[in-house]
């Protein structure tokens, strides 16, 4: 019965709020945010047990990989940002990294490719070109 109440006045509450959402750019945000309300809504009504799920090493891995992803997205952007400062043109840029035992990430090496001759291409990437290796490939 407790669930029927609940579920009759989440439908009642979303329903008024839905009539007075206003329109425009906004209005699809909005209709998404009480979406999601009535779905808690249904969940706490219902009673369902969520005590014995356990996404602990489920979300290690993901922030993991999520951790190394935007390790290389961010190094491919530096140095291709550096090379377009430089008007150096590419075609692609291919980052390599290795994790340490203390979890932390350590990229080890680029590899660019470029129509340019590889001392142009280091000498535009200066630091960057340091500390690790990097390899010319030509088209």
């Amino acid at each position: 019965m407790q669930f029927f109440t609940s579920f009759c006045v989440g439908c009642i509450l979303i329903g008024a709020l839905y009539v007075i959402c206003p329109d425009g750019a906004i209005s699809k945000s909005v209709k998404y945010v009480f979406s999601l309300i009535f779905i808690v809504i249904i969940i706490s009504a219902a009673n369902i047990p969520l005590k014995n799920v356990s996404f602990s090493d489920i979300r290690g891995a993901e922030i993991q990989l999520n951790t190394q992803d935007m390790q290389i997205s961010s190094a491919k952007y530096v140095f291709a940002q550096t090379l377009k400062n430089q008007n150096i043109g590419f075609k692609e840029i291919l980052i390599f990294t290795d994790n340490l035992e203390d979890g932390s990430i350590v990229i080890t090496k680029a590899v660019i490719v470029t129509r340019e001759p590889r001392n142009k291409v280091i000498n535009a990437l200066g630091e960057l070109a340091k500390n690790r290796e990097v390899e010319i490939v030509n088209e």
